[in-house]
């Protein structure tokens, strides 16, 4: 196995609890954010490190060999969760089908997988756990890398950008992952296996990471956008990646289980790592844009936990095809 994500919290007490997080942040802001003493930034760059210390420290790299040597599927899975959806973001923009104030969609599409829920969604429904967690924990170590330069197309003209925020993404992200699965093996404090309660970090930072994010957005703009294109927006994006995650599955494998597994693989966007890299990139300097792209990647995480689980419960059923 080469990962325990498995424990990661998940289902609709983590669903509660970041709704709870979020509105706690959007109705009282100065609750922490108003006091002298506290800092914000620090915190969310705390948090941050914590998260992808944490997550290195739950990964064992086992079956990654393994899965790079079958360079085509990886490109085609990987490709699909980045740049396809990237591409057609971008271009549906170029020729004024969307607008660059949804620019919180655009960062969502070019998202990672979670690991979590994509991985137990596929065994629920019959698929491959190892195929999504190799894939799934693939596209979390590419993230930070490719995430800046395919978002700073849709906020900047130019590509510095994306360059300069590296140094950022390197010291929040990139180092405390590497040295949280480096940690595994040249333990200093901690043993080589993950304890049970270190799992339960990552998800309250994200929970700090909310407040912060929809504490800061309240005096930003946060809900300029109707509910009503919130909705159609939501249903949209979901509604692509499922069919680009259906199509891209039957072209991988003829195999039901690799089937389902690319499915999920494909369609679910992580907001472990989005909530992170978007306080990495954005920093302290555009409260507005921050919270543009919070909204988004709250709303689909909560309803993706809810579609994965109406999916699951049809492919069960017995009335899918292979």
């Amino acid at each position: 196995m080469m990962a325990r994500k498995r424990e990661f919290p998940k289902g609709i007490g983590f669903a509660l609890c970041l709704v709870g997080s979020s509105f706690l942040g959007l109705m009282y802001p100065d609750f922490l954010l108003g006091r002298e003493w506290f800092d914000g930034q620090f915190i969310s760059n705390l948090a941050t490190i914590c998260i992808f210390f944490f997550i290195g420290r739950a990964i064992n790299l086992t079956g990654l060999v393994d899965a790079l040597k079958q360079p085509s599927t990886v490109l085609l899975i990987q490709s699909c969760i980045f740049l396809v959806p990237w591409a057609c973001a971008f271009g549906l923009m170029q020729f004024g089908f969307l607008q660059q104030v949804q620019v919180g969609w655009f960062f969502l599409l070019v998202l990672p997988t979670t690991v979590s829920s994509c991985v137990v969604y596929s065994k629920l429904a019959g698929g491959n756990g190892e195929f999504a967690l190799t894939h799934s924990f693939l596209s979390n170590l590419l993230a930070p890398l490719l995430l800046p330069i395919l978002f700073a197309s849709f906020i900047s003209s130019s590509v510095k950008f994306a360059w300069s925020i590296y140094p950022q993404i390197f010291i929040l992200i990139l180092l405390p992952l590497l040295l949280g699965i480096g940690s595994r093996y040249f333990p200093f404090v901690w043993t080589k296996e993950p304890r049970k309660g270190e799992a339960m970090v990552p998800p309250f930072c994200i929970l700090v990471l909310s407040y912060l994010a929809f504490a800061r957005g309240s005096s930003g703009g946060m809900f300029q956008l109707g509910w009503d294109e919130l909705i159609i927006s939501l249903l949209v994006c979901w509604t692509g990646m499922s069919a680009l995650a259906w199509l891209a599955g039957r072209v991988i494998s003829k195999d039901k289980g690799i089937r389902v597994s690319a499915y999920f693989i494909i369609s679910q966007k992580s907001l472990a790592t989005g909530i992170p890299l978007a306080f990495a990139i954005i920093a302290n300097v555009n409260d507005s844009l921050l919270a543009s792209i919070i909204v988004p990647i709250t709303a689909y995480h909560l309803f993706q936990l809810l579609m994965g689980s109406l999916l699951v419960a049809w492919m069960n059923s017995g009335k899918v095809k292979e």
